[in-house]
């Protein structure tokens, strides 16, 4: 998809019931592509051209409007960027040959965002040796801390994420150096020594989210990587799924609690759709980046992947009833697991991209019919909201960051990071719904 052809642009809107014969199709996958890794890339690849001064993504701009960001702004370096946007970059430089771009394009994006990872991964551990291994939410040009130096007994988002930023580098050094930050990540989630401001369920309690994102990595842990150090953290992974589905979700209710108190186990009625629709579609994730290791046909690993198999999908179902807005065409940000009633409504744009990964893998690994078209039902809903509200024809194709739940305007409010999204959450999500989808594509064609 061209520059001219945003101002056109059109979604593809799929049917209320869709087969996934239909998004197997080559049409539906072209789509996919052009209107958001094709038109992404190509997004960054003229920021990146005009940003001669700037050694990462250039993310210093405001989603909703386009506009560049003041320019004290680039005296800050939010550090969930230069993770998320090194592995996101180093993907899309992995699958550029599978992308519907010009050989010259190709050859661009190689030239542009292959330093741009390097310059990223280089920074993250500077930012590590500064910050006695830690990695702060904020850091200066200095790469140091601004505002108080986090607590090196403990790890946090930025920890995780940079740590899977390195593991994706070209450089050998890098990667080594990430998988130790995330074995100390992981021991210290299983620990419990996580960064939390208590969320709105108030101080001392215990977020999902951690565990969730950590689930992540088993798909980030190549044929390259040292066996044994790919087996520990594939069992982290395989514990932290364990303990979301046990201590998170109410099997009884059917509640799942973001927040629960790590003292008495007291789930709080705090759900976040989003992050909940993200755990399900990461939680398979893992799994089936696990499938086949030795040990994956143990006893245990056989119970909670038929344990997860029966649960994700209703975690994920009653998620999305609770959290979509059948009349602006998004997700809210947090609903009372009881009553359904918003605690925030505003609707971020990532939770849409996220629920359709889960939806889409919950439909391939679900025995039961009914939740197999349920739950392409959730996937063609979340598809025609996305790309229909959320698509900036403005601005290159560049989602909008969040909508009203209320109104359905468009808000200028930033869900977590008051800039860009390095390709991480939308797109992340597409190559792994196409992988799914082109594991049996030639039927279909």
């Amino acid at each position: 998809m061209t520059d001219a052809a945003h101002l056109s642009y059109e979604p593809l809107i799929l049917p209320d019931s869709p087969s996934l014969g239909l998004l197997r199709s080559l049409d539906y996958r072209r789509f996919l592509r052009a209107a958001t890794l094709e038109a992404g890339l190509r997004f960054f690849m003229r920021r990146q051209s005009a940003s001669v001064s700037w050694l990462f993504l250039d993310t210093k701009f405001n989603p909703n409007t386009g506009l560049e960001l003041p320019s004290v702004s680039r005296n800050v370096i939010h550090t969930w960027i230069l993770g998320r946007g090194a592995e996101a970059l180093a993907l899309h430089l992995q699958q550029l040959d599978s992308l519907d771009l010009s050989d010259f394009e190709k050859a661009e994006a190689r030239r542009l965002f292959r330093p741009v990872v390097q310059n990223m991964c280089r920074s993250i551990r500077g930012i590590a040796r500064n910050n006695c291994g830690r990695i702060p939410f904020v850091v200066g040009r200095d790469l140091l801390a601004i505002g108080p130096a986090p607590d090196s007994s403990l790890v946090g988002p930025s920890d995780l994420f940079c740590g899977k930023g390195l593991l994706m580098s070209e450089d050998p050094a890098d990667r080594d150096a990430g998988l130790a930050m995330l074995k100390v990540v992981a021991e210290r989630i299983a620990q419990g020594a996580v960064e939390t401001s208590g969320g709105p369920s108030g101080h001392g309690k215990l977020s999902q989210a951690m565990r969730m994102l950590f689930l992540s990595v088993p798909r980030l842990l190549a044929d390259g990587i040292n066996a044994d150090a790919k087996h520990e953290l594939r069992c982290f992974a395989c514990e932290f799924i364990a303990f979301v589905l046990e201590h998170h979700h109410d099997r009884e209710t059917g509640r799942f609690s973001e927040w629960i108190d790590p003292a008495t186990g007291e789930r709080g009625h705090y759900l976040d759709p989003g992050h909940c629709t993200e755990f399900v579609g990461l939680a398979y994730s893992a799994l089936r980046a696990m499938d086949g290791e030795v040990g994956s046909a143990t006893a245990e690993r056989k119970t909670l992947r038929a344990k997860a198999n029966d649960v994700l999908p209703q975690i994920l179902l009653s998620a999305v009833t609770a959290g979509f807005s059948e009349r602006w065409g998004g997700i809210c940000k947090a609903v009372d697991n009881r009553t359904r009633l918003p605690l925030d409504a505003s609707m971020p744009w990532w939770n849409l991209p996220e629920t359709m990964r889960a939806a889409l893998f919950a439909a391939e690994e679900s025995s039961d019919q009914a939740v197999k078209d349920e739950c392409l039902r959730v996937f063609a809903k979340c598809h025609n909201a996305y790309f229909t509200n959320y698509l900036n024809r403005g601005n290159g194709l560049f989602p909008f960051q969040t909508r009203s739940g209320e109104t359905g305007e468009v808000l200028d409010a930033a869900p977590a990071v008051p800039e860009g999204d390095p390709l991480y959450h939308t797109n992340l999500c597409v190559f792994e719904i196409l992988s799914i989808l082109e594991t049996k594509s030639s039927r279909n064609d």
